[in-house]
């Protein structure tokens, strides 16, 4: 069966964003060593799940970044599959799709589980907090990958809003202070 694996970027106190949805506080100590830890992951994967916010933020950036000739070459690795691959938006208002290979889909839980049960490679889940919360509330979340970053940040929105069980697989630690720290889920308390 495919996993459903959330990569987030957190604080240290556990916020993925600021209170209106910041995400300054991580760009700063982005570094060459994460890109490639995470194009490896994205190796491992063929779909992701996407929030509406996410999917418009991310899909401007990354068709423009399709389409630029002089992108530096481990960029453009990382384009090509985030490209290339299928997404599935999640969202009550957007009503089509621009990025290719992506498509818009209504029932989370039904859809996830239709996925998890076909062949393929592991099924991603970048920011999108709403989705991540109802796929948690469903036990739909196979792993946590958290990228905790030397920040606190007050007000901010939290990337869990219950009690969630995790069980500790592996950490790794980047020069800019930031801990990948990966865990399994659906553990029950």
């Amino acid at each position: 069966m495919r996993k459903v694996i959330v990569s987030m970027n957190v604080t240290l106190n556990g916020c993925m964003a600021g209170p209106d949805g910041e995400l300054d506080w991580h760009y700063s100590r982005w570094s060459e060593d994460m890109a490639r830890t995470t194009s490896a992951h994205l190796g491992e994967a063929d779909t992701i799940l996407f929030g509406r916010i996410t999917y418009q933020a991310m899909a401007g950036y990354w068709i423009a970044k399709g389409r630029d000739m002089f992108d530096a070459r481990e960029d453009a690795d990382f384009t090509e599959m985030i490209n290339g691959y299928t997404k599935i938006v999640f969202s009550r208002t957007l009503k089509t799709t621009a990025w290719q290979n992506s498509r818009m889909a209504k029932n989370i839980a039904k859809e996830v589980m239709a996925l998890k049960r076909q062949s393929g490679k592991d099924i991603l889940v970048y920011g999108s907090g709403k989705i991540v919360t109802t796929l948690n509330e469903l036990n739909l979340i196979d792993e946590y990958r958290l990228w905790v970053h030397p920040v606190v940040i007050h007000g901010g929105r939290p990337l869990f809003k219950t009690n969630t069980p995790l069980q500790f697989t592996s950490k790794t630690t980047f020069d800019t202070g930031v801990v990948l720290m990966s865990y399994k889920a659906g553990l029950q308390i």
